[in-house]
């Protein structure tokens, strides 16, 4: 897998299926939607790519508040998550810095910007509680009427649940606070 740190690389995929997200942790969900982002790249003969941030941007937000308890605990260090990825088939991951500048621009801009122009994405998997854009103002039907516009597909996958409980990094995160590890092996898949 290669790993990019932004999006201003020669090595970027000119095209690419894109899912987009924070991944802390790779748990189950987010190996079924990797699975579903391969399935769907390889029928359209394209490389797989998954875009993620650094640092968090629920860390930035905290520290911005100045409240850094507001900030979730990591699952897994960066180099842990880039190594999932990478077990999971997936071809290039794509690190942006999650500061006050990506934070604070447009919906329209991030599709323009990093979507478009600097991922050139022909496809994007987005889970159902996907927001995007300053103040989190972008959502799904923006971004699948963008993809009409500028020609990629776009799809969601609904939330994973395994035995009636959903799968999230924050049901992870409570497992692991609360000391059930063999609940948080359950959710990790591993």
């Amino acid at each position: 897998m290669q790993v990019f740190r932004g999006f201003h690389h020669p090595g970027i995929a000119r095209n690419c299926a894109l899912t987009i997200g924070n991944f802390d942790g790779v748990h189950r969900g987010h190996q079924a939607m990797l699975a579903l982002l391969r399935s769907e790249a390889r029928h359209r003969g394209l490389p797989t790519s998954v875009l993620t941030f650094e640092p968090h941007p629920r860390d930035h937000f905290a520290a911005l508040a100045g409240k850094p308890e507001l900030a979730p605990a990591r699952i897994a260090t960066l180099r842990d998550k880039l190594g999932e990825l990478d077990r999971c088939g997936i071809d290039q991951a794509v690190v942006m810095r999650f500061g006050a500048r990506f934070a604070s621009q447009s919906p329209q801009s991030f599709i323009d910007d990093v979507l478009v122009a600097g991922l050139h994405a022909r496809y994007v998997l987005v889970g159902d509680d996907f927001r995007f854009g300053s103040r989190r103002a972008g959502d799904y039907a923006m971004l699948d009427a963008a993809g009409q516009r500028a020609g990629f597909d776009v799809a969601r996958m609904n939330s994973y649940e395994v035995h009636g409980l959903r799968v999230s990094s924050s049901a992870v995160r409570d497992a692991l606070a609360g000391g059930r590890m063999d609940d948080a092996a359950t959710l990790l898949g591993r």
